[in-house]
């Protein structure tokens, strides 16, 4: 039961390289999905829901609760889809990918998807739950120690305890999504037994793909902005000018779907798809390995790209 943190935490960079094709039609779902979000935004439903949360005062009665349901329940529903969307069903497709079940990126809504989407509010659910009482055993230390001039040695303490829980329980659950992509079933208890004794191995492997993942995009902003800079100078445009090509501040739609702000759409997906390759391989890699500890883990290799 034992795994490589660091060769976990650059499958998915191997992932990238040996299967470009998949990876392509990943960023263009996730660059359609931000499109959507970014139309239903402008739409009055969007409007609705922005004024309920700035609302105040609401007197709240069932009449009240049922007059915003029927108002605003298709708003909320596409924006919750909208929400979840890529964890839901962009991660899914990924993962059945990587595991050799398909050949290419197939996106459904299916009994997969909805699982998916139930893991991730009930991991929510349990974070939330989780904070609730170590809130408040860690307020209440904080008030006992101050009287004693500890109280900042205790908010550090106390603030670092924080941290490692909410990791020991996304640790401990990070195998749940996976499971269910592979076993089509939903079982968190399953992911907590895979995991034990394999914490540290897999927060090491956390950060690693934190820090690769991060310099890459550094990176790749940085080279971007350098060519962009060069292209400008080069076509003698000044930098006010090409600042405002690329974050227009008109008040119209060219903010929004203008050549400047659609690169940096363009770029944004390709961010996000290169986050999710680095730890749906990582995820994997760790997988394998934990549950066939005499075997090598590796991709399938002999699914086409």
């Amino acid at each position: 039961m034992s795994f490589s943190p660091v060769q976990a935490s650059l499958e998915g960079f191997r992932f990238i390289r040996d299967r470009p094709r998949p990876v392509t039609v990943w960023m263009l779902a996730l660059l359609a999905l931000n499109l959507a979000a970014t139309v239903f935004n402008l739409t009055p439903w969007a409007g609705r829901l922005r004024d309920l949360q700035q609302a105040t005062g609401i007197q709240w009665s069932w009449e009240t609760v049922r007059d915003l349901a029927i108002h605003l329940l298709p708003a909320a529903t596409i924006a919750l889809f909208l929400t979840f969307a890529s964890l839901c069903i962009v991660v899914p497709s990924i993962f059945r990918v990587m595991l050799g079940k398909t050949d290419g990126p197939v996106f459904r809504l299916g009994e997969d998807e909805w699982r998916m989407f139930w893991l991730f509010l009930a991991v929510l659910v349990l974070v939330t739950l989780a904070a609730v009482p170590t809130g408040i055993i860690f307020g209440y230390s904080r008030v006992f120690a101050a009287n004693f001039g500890l109280a900042q040695v205790v908010s550090a303490i106390t603030s670092v305890a924080s941290f490692l829980l909410f990791c020991w329980i996304v640790m401990r659950s990070s195998f749940a999504a996976l499971i269910e992509v592979d076993t089509h079933r939903l079982d968190i208890q399953a992911s907590w037994r895979l995991t034990r004794g394999a914490f540290w191995r897999l927060m090491l492997t956390a950060l690693l793909c934190f820090i690769w993942a991060g310099l890459v995009i550094l990176a790749a902003r940085g080279l971007s902005y350098v060519v962009g800079t060069v292209l400008a100078f080069v076509l003698g445009f000044s930098q006010q000018e090409f600042h405002e090509f690329l974050w227009p501040n008109n008040g119209d739609l060219l903010d929004l779907f203008g050549a400047g702000p659609m690169i940096w759409k363009v770029l944004a997906a390709a961010e996000l798809t290169v986050a999710y390759c680095v730890a749906c391989g990582a995820l994997v890699y760790a997988y394998r390995a934990l549950r066939h500890p005499d075997e090598e883990p590796v991709f399938s290799d002999d699914v086409s790209s």
